[in-house]
């Protein structure tokens, strides 16, 4: 970054009037102070309020696997990624330089959702058919179509390794499957609102969840002490005991609950469609506000460092801790919403509505 280049700030606090200014080299400017910059980043303060941010740019951006929104994505450690965008094109990619590899053809309808195995080379895949599809992310064949869902598919999560995974639907409905099978084993829970989102803890030796009162079936792998947390379209959030399919808790929020994670093992984040941030202690199977810093709908959370990273529909892409404050944020998008954030154990990528995924350094974030 050269220390002669400038840029136009903006500082806004929910319900209050915005403040421009005009940042450049290291001195004083107007409201705004820079008290750093390398190559990527750039830390500001606005003096009316006491904020501190880090911007941070990423290293690289790949504009060559989508041409359209990127609304699912995910990476693995293995060097492959996966994407789909809003032309329907699932494509597994070289998280090192965006190469595509492969192109998966087979979903009737729009994809929704994409992860990778844990293994980084088996592909999971939900969407509008109603079907989850498991792809060779080498060869693109799908050998296991998985069906059952009378909705979209929205999200998906795995049970340890994945010889289990959950999905939820439109439909109302969280399944559980065996994939060797290709078969449903279990309905986790049914409500009357669309599931949009859901992730999987283990609270083995933190919680002591309520014993299935039958023997597990045969097909059941690695549900003991994993703790589903489920949100849901209407506004309801639901935190349900895999093995045996209790229900622990359910909280109204007020709003569509777009996305959910878990931040550490007992400690759920869930992003609503009022721009708000809530915390589900699982432990004390309550809810309590992270932070309400901004209108714009919760897109995605993911968890990193002990907080969360969460994406906007505004573009705003920032990480959280779990005391509410923010002072790091990702930048690139120019107001275009982030879909998705995945990571892997040295980056960070992120799926937005201009086409493009990038890509950041997880060590610009020092926490």
């Amino acid at each position: 970054m050269n220390n002669d280049s400038s840029a136009w700030i903006f500082h806004k606090g929910l319900g209050e009037k915005g403040d421009y200014g005009k940042i450049g080299g290291s001195a004083s400017n107007g409201i705004f102070q820079v008290h750093s910059r390398t190559e990527r980043t750039i830390a500001v303060s606005h003096h009316p309020s006491g904020v501190s941010t880090t911007f941070i740019a990423p290293v690289a951006t790949f504009s060559r696997i989508h041409a359209k929104s990127v609304i699912g994505l995910d990476v693995a450690n293995g060097g492959l990624g996966v994407s789909v965008c809003t032309e329907n094109k699932l494509h597994v990619w070289e998280s090192e330089n965006g190469e595509v590899r492969r192109l998966l053809e087979g979903h009737l309808f729009d994809v929704y959702t994409c992860r990778l195995f844990p293994s980084g080379i088996v592909v999971l895949s939900g969407g509008g058919d109603m079907q989850l599809r498991i792809w060779d992310a080498a060869s693109g064949q799908c050998p296991v179509v998985l069906k059952g869902h009378t909705g979209a598919v929205l999200d998906t999560a795995f049970v340890d390794r994945g010889k289990n995974i959950i999905s939820v639907s439109k439909d109302g409905t969280a399944r559980l499957w065996n994939c060797g099978q290709s078969k449903c084993i279990a309905t986790l829970l049914t409500v009357e609102s669309p599931i949009t989102s859901c992730a999987v803890t283990d609270v083995t030796r933190l919680i002591n969840l309520p014993a299935p009162a039958e023997i597990p079936d045969d097909l059941e792998h690695g549900t003991t002490g994993k703790l589903l947390l489920l949100g849901c379209e209407e506004g309801m959030v639901h935190l349900v005991a895999v093995e045996s399919r209790t229900v622990l808790g359910s909280f109204t929020q007020g709003a569509s609950v777009l996305c959910v994670c878990w931040a550490t093992p007992t400690v759920g984040v869930i992003g609503l469609n009022d721009g708000r941030l809530v915390i589900v202690d699982a432990e004390a199977l309550v809810t309590r506000p992270l932070s309400h810093d901004s209108a714009s709908p919760v897109e995605t959370v993911t968890a990193f460092k002990g907080g969360v990273l969460a994406g906007r529909r505004d573009g705003i892409c920032q990480f959280y801790n779990l005391s509410g404050s923010s002072a790091f944020q990702l930048t690139g998008s120019d107001c275009d919403p982030i879909y998705k954030i995945a990571l892997d154990s040295s980056y960070i990528y992120t799926a937005c509505r201009d086409g493009l995924i990038r890509k950041y350094r997880c060590s610009d974030i020092n926490v």
